[in-house]
């Protein structure tokens, strides 16, 4: 019995050390339990709405274990500035409407993203529902185009850019 004993209690030590470093590398608090993490160690889940025509796998899907409610975590780690970017709220935003859909009344209301110096807590409200349906049908859109113009004037951007090669309006 007492290697047993012995057993259990490093597993519950092992257990607060990986709930320490989990939360201190990614901001993942040690009171939520994670689902599905694109993270590598548990299988990702890929969420789906096929009304919305959207699908995503969150960085970390998780639920509080003191309300039961379901959120995503988005991370940013080299991400520093002190207001959440436009892009990372829409992402963020399909991640819930997808949470939502998969989760139902569990879902939490809100999804987080994380940079490396900031987190930021985003409510799903109508506004930013309204915002990433209509994010989603331009994307869809402009896939159906037969020419995409260059939307900004940022040199850095043209050149990471996946189509600066045959782009005849590369700023790169």
């Amino acid at each position: 019995m007492t290697g047993v004993a012995g057993v259990l209690i490093a597993m519950g030590v092992l257990s607060v050390i990986a709930a320490w470093l989990l939360s201190r590398t990614t901001g993942v608090r040690s009171d939520v339990t994670v689902i599905a993490t694109d993270a590598g160690y548990l299988s990702p889940e890929t969420l789906k709405d096929p009304a919305l025509r959207i699908r995503g796998r969150p960085d970390y899907l998780v639920r509080d274990r003191s309300t039961g409610t379901v959120y995503p975590i988005e991370l940013k780690p080299t991400r520093d500035a002190a207001e959440l970017h436009e892009s990372d709220a829409l992402q963020l935003a399909a991640y819930m409407l997808l949470t939502e859909k998969r989760y139902g009344a569990a879902f939490a209301g809100y999804g987080v993203v994380r940079y490396r110096s900031a987190e930021f807590r985003v409510p799903l409200t109508a506004e930013l529902r309204r915002r990433c349906v209509a994010a989603a049908e331009a994307i869809r859109a402009a896939r159906r185009a037969t020419a995409i113009h260059r939307s900004h004037e940022v040199r850095a951007k043209c050149w990471a850019c996946g189509v600066r090669s045959v782009c005849d309006e590369s700023l790169a």
